[in-house]
């Protein structure tokens, strides 16, 4: 696939309409042309150009070795394009944006995981509420964006969508640790520490506490979810969590998660969105298509 010398000048010699320009375009002596064009046509045992006064013309043999050089040519334009991409997959700078709950586990591996087979990868991430997430997203400040339910924005599109239920969370002690579900009805007058209300968790719990008409005895709120997590496994606090946040604390065995049987809750999901008219580089493409393969594997 790769250009000959000798199909080469034949090309540029056909494209120039003589030899002398040719050799002017190619900064080459006639020579070294006329002994390549030569070359060919004794290979080929065909005579591949009519040469007049008006410069060279070609032959019906050379029409179609014309062809064929073009057909060539665009072939290795477009190797080199891919093998470019190729090496640009292994070099590059990802930024993403997240919810601070895909930070206990799932990113972390994601990125152990990354660093692994593409070392020149590297990934930028920040944590902060979904709302900010769509916010940086849409700015451009960000390539990629993991946010708390469904796309806030008509600018932004949805890659891929991850199911994660809140949780009641409670340390393994707690009086509720025993049982294998709850409905939210259960949890009237529950002593909490809760995200505060620009987490997409907090916002979905207070519409499902609401259609239940339930009350809940909230003792603190914050905009850390390993803060929260720290106060309930050392008190008889609980708070709400997707199991995918609270993971590391679960597999510890110093926190339980125990699922909460409620339409809305069990619903939630994580998504992750990318502005609708930003052109991806090939690296960050590759991550994207690595985290929607990873976030089908949860829900396996």
């Amino acid at each position: 696939m790769i250009e000959s010398t000798a199909v080469r000048y034949f090309r540029v010699v056909t494209e120039c309409g003589s030899i002398k320009q040719a050799a002017a375009s190619l900064r080459i002596a006639p020579s070294a042309i006329s002994r390549q064009v030569q070359g060919l046509e004794e290979e080929l045992s065909v005579k591949l150009f009519e040469r007049g006064a008006r410069g060279m013309n070609l032959t019906d043999a050379g029409h179609v070795l014309y062809r064929y050089a073009i057909e060539n040519r665009n072939q290795l334009d477009g190797l080199r394009s891919k093998v470019e991409e190729f090496d640009s997959l292994r070099r590059g700078q990802v930024k993403i944006a997240t919810v601070e709950g895909m930070l206990a586990s799932f990113l972390p591996n994601f990125f152990v995981d990354l660093s692994r087979e593409y070392p020149g990868v590297a990934m930028s991430v920040t944590a902060v509420g979904s709302r900010d997430v769509a916010e940086m997203v849409s700015q451009n400040d960000v390539d990629l964006g993991l946010v708390f339910g469904r796309a806030p924005r008509r600018d932004l599109i949805e890659l891929g969508r991850m199911r994660q239920p809140v949780c009641l969370i409670v340390a393994p002690d707690h009086p509720m640790a025993g049982k294998s579900s709850y409905t939210v009805k259960d949890l009237a007058g529950l002593r909490v520490v809760v995200p505060d209300p620009s987490f997409g968790i907090r916002q979905e719990l207070d519409k499902a506490c609401a259609q239940a008409n339930v009350r809940l005895e909230i003792c603190s709120e914050t905009n850390s979810l390993a803060f929260a997590q720290i106060v309930v496994a050392r008190t008889e606090l609980a708070t709400f969590l997707p199991m995918v946040s609270a993971a590391p604390a679960i597999i510890a065995g110093t926190l339980v998660a125990i699922p909460l049987r409620d339409k809305r809750l069990e619903a939630t999901q994580v998504t992750l969105v990318q502005l609708a008219a930003r052109s991806a580089s090939p690296s960050t493409r590759l991550v994207a298509e690595m985290l929607v393969a990873r976030m089908k594997e949860s829900e396996d």
